[in-house]
């Protein structure tokens, strides 16, 4: 029982040094990651661009078909 305890308390510094790093990473990840409202928010920003551009190619090609046609009249 003894050198068990004697081989954990040996192990306790190494186990402290990966927890601080575990720590780290977390705080570092924390810090950089999306919460689920940024992820929606960026959603819902994208498919308005992607609305708004649709419509707008819409038009353009539909005002280039009828300037083609008016002009071969």
């Amino acid at each position: 029982m003894e050198r068990r305890m004697q081989a954990l308390e040996a192990a306790i510094p190494d186990i402290r040094d990966k927890l601080t790093r575990s720590e780290t990473k977390l705080d570092s990840i924390e810090k950089h990651g999306a919460t689920k409202a940024d992820l929606a928010s960026t959603e819902s920003t994208l498919i308005k661009w992607y609305v708004g551009t649709a419509f707008a190619l819409v038009g353009l090609t539909s005002a280039m078909a009828f300037g083609v046609a008016r002009l071969l009249q």
